[in-house]
């Protein structure tokens, strides 16, 4: 059935106005001062306003991890997304055990079958051998997926080293991918973690000290480092301090390819959380830092040298995450966020003045949808 939609204030990037918008075969097909019309569903949208539907660009839904499984599969996760105005995700294809790139990314679009929404997929990376690259090769040129994730840490025997990071990135080149990076030191969390546990001081409220704002921040500057070398294009995940956002805006501004995303967590919550008596719940990989870091990854939406919010949705189970309630060692690490992401954003973000309604806009919107190959289908409010 045709859709009009009368009276709303339409919100895109680059303007507020008030226009009526026909939608007929799930397409826009006008906006503007419409008349009646016959077989259509009305909706009157007086006093709201009308955005472009949200793209979370960063979920995990039905990972297996840390010994356990997140409680959200496609559907239920895209189901909480509708509830928050997120009409399309992007989510993690992993390899398992004995399985490879590309049939990772077959077997996770036979799981989002059941999707109440768009979605599309970036291939994750957890080693570099002959397989591998004939598999990104394969995906990146013939098979739509165009964003590649690659973890620098070693969490769940996913990490790579600093020579194939570098080598991805120069096949990034050669076929105009997109190379994600999970940014942190292995090293420097290693030596943070021996420390407290040979104090014995393993509670949750140490958590944070174990993988501290240094820890991105160096694996932040040399993964730019190696994009400046390759030629590369890198897009940084869920970044967390203050000090790897001007990190990268400094490279950028060299002519590094390089983009900064960050999630809800990292702009409303700090290191405070894991002092309460449920700080378990709260962790997530990298952990969430200090009130300076939030004041600048706020300060970073507004004058665009953060680009795009997403949330890294990974919902374990309270009970699984009770786990480690007495041991960081232990912890199940994600939140849930694809439903209040956009909620979240509007309510500290527009009504407290930190961004506006267009830049809300456009890092929710606009921006993936340009950085992840979707626009103008997605990301704005445009006939077509």
């Amino acid at each position: 059935m045709n859709l009009l939609i009368k009276n709303g204030t339409i919100i895109t990037a680059d303007k507020v106005f008030n226009a009526d918008i026909f939608i007929s075969g799930e397409k826009i097909s006008k906006i503007g001062k419409i008349q009646f019309r016959k077989n259509c569903k009305i909706i009157d949208a007086r006093n709201k306003y009308i955005f472009p539907g949200v793209i979370d660009a960063h979920t995990h839904f039905g990972l297996k991890a840390y010994g356990s499984r997140t409680s959200d599969d496609f559907l239920s996760g895209t189901k909480s997304a509708v509830a928050g105005g997120v009409t399309t995700v992007i989510n993690y294809a992993i390899p398992q055990k004995n399985e490879t790139m590309f049939e990772s990314v077959i077997r996770c679009r036979k799981e989002a079958e059941k999707s109440y929404i768009d979605y599309s997929f970036h291939s994750q990376i957890v080693n570099w051998n002959e397989q591998s690259q004939s598999d990104f090769e394969k995906l990146a040129a013939g098979y739509g997926i165009k964003s590649f994730k690659v973890f620098m840490p070693k969490t769940e025997g996913w990490g790579v080293g600093d020579y194939e990071l570098l080598k991805i990135l120069e096949a990034s080149k050669r076929f105009s991918a997109l190379i994600e990076v999970h940014a942190e030191s292995s090293p420097l969390i290693d030596g943070f973690v021996k420390s407290f546990v040979d104090r014995k001081k393993t509670a949750v409220s140490n958590f944070y000290y174990t993988r501290p704002n240094i820890a991105e921040e160096e694996a932040v500057n040399r993964a730019v480092f190696l994009a400046e070398k390759s030629g590369g294009n890198l897009y940084v995940v869920h970044t967390t301090t203050e000090g790897a956002v001007k990190i990268a805006e400094s490279a950028r501004k060299k002519g590094v390819k390089v983009i900064i995303e960050t999630c809800p967590q990292y702009l409303v919550l700090n290191k405070d959380v894991f002092e309460k008596k449920d700080g378990y719940l709260f962790a997530t990989c990298p952990p969430v830092k200090l009130p300076s870091d939030n004041k600048a990854l706020w300060e970073g939406l507004k004058n665009g040298t953060v680009k795009t919010v997403a949330t890294d949705h990974c919902a374990f189970s309270k009970l699984d995450k009770q786990k480690a309630k007495n041991d960081f060692r232990n912890l199940r690490f994600g939140m849930p966020g694809v439903e209040t992401l956009f909620p979240i954003l509007f309510s500290e973000g527009v009504v407290k003045k930190r961004i506006s309604l267009k830049k809300l806009t456009q890092v929710t919107s606009q921006n993936p949808a340009k950085i992840f190959g979707l626009y103008p289908k997605k990301g704005c409010i445009k006939i077509g």
